[in-house]
């Protein structure tokens, strides 16, 4: 369950994913919720799809989550899979980012701020229907849009969108208003992390690198620079766009303005092409 704005004769190889947009809790999730659902909706990027409204068409090809990241995590391995939560062994080998599970937060989130999120364990039939009906399908449509933009340019650059609470920045002496992750230099290039940060800077916008954050599974699993595909993660502190507390809009347009301005007027495809 996604929204794709894919171009039919794209002009770069720019491609937008935003997975933890969503804010669709299916029936089924609800059945087995034991948090108020306003509590559960806390661990969504709240709205952060907006962020990219003012992007033209025909600057990049964009994928938004529709389902909530409290119900499944696309950022996550597949196999990011917490036994405990369920009736019978779910995934029986391989388990992966095994650090992950131990916070509650595995590719089906368990807890929230400490409190559990499901009133009972899971039915077998519960973690399949889920993952086939909103992490393949999301998953499907990146990979083959990525090959796509490979094929066509031989490059493609991907750009995983995501938003932080202002909370987990707080031992920050300067407050980051951005955080790009390249996994520390194996999902992206420094070249492209450059092109972006000091673009950002522009904006007057203090720019971390890799630092809290260096990049979820999307990174790891697509980011691949020695093949063309360029995968770089930002996160954008939610104080920037949003009152955190009461879940509303503060200011969106001035984060839209920028985003529009860095995705309208890319360049870097066209450098590189030049050279």
């Amino acid at each position: 369950m996604y929204l794709k704005f894919i171009r039919k004769n794209p002009k770069n190889p720019v491609l937008i994913s935003v997975p933890h947009a969503g804010n669709f809790y299916p029936e089924l999730f609800l059945k087995y919720l034991k948090l108020n659902l306003n509590e559960v909706r806390k661990i969504e990027d709240f709205k952060s799809d907006e962020i990219l409204n003012l992007i033209n068409k025909d600057s990049a090809d964009i994928i938004i989550a529709q389902c909530s990241r409290a119900v499944i995590d696309l950022n996550r391995s597949r196999k990011a899979v917490d036994n405990s939560m369920f009736s019978e062994i779910f995934e029986k080998k391989n388990i992966d980012e095994k650090k992950m599970i131990e916070f509650g937060l595995g590719v089906f989130p368990k807890s929230i701020s400490n409190n559990q999120i499901y009133n009972k364990k899971l039915p077998i039939s519960y973690g399949k229907y889920i993952l086939d009906t909103f992490y393949d399908p999301f998953h499907k449509i990146l990979s083959a849009q990525i090959k796509y933009l490979l094929n066509k340019f031989g490059n493609c650059y991907h750009f995983d969108l995501h938003t932080m609470p202002s909370k987990a920045l707080k031992n920050f002496k300067n407050e980051p208003d951005i955080v790009l992750g390249n996994n520390f230099g194996k999902s992206c290039s420094i070249e492209l992390l450059n092109y972006i940060k000091n673009n950002l800077k522009t904006f007057g916008l203090n720019v971390e690198i890799n630092n809290p954050y260096a990049g979820g599974f999307i990174t790891r699993n697509y980011g691949n620079p020695s093949k063309g595909v360029e995968t770089l993660q930002i996160e954008i502190n939610r104080k920037l766009y949003m009152c955190e507390e009461k879940l509303s809009l503060n200011n969106i347009n001035l984060i839209q303005k920028i985003f529009s301005n860095l995705f309208n007027e890319f360049n870097y495809y066209s450098k590189l092409a030049a050279e």
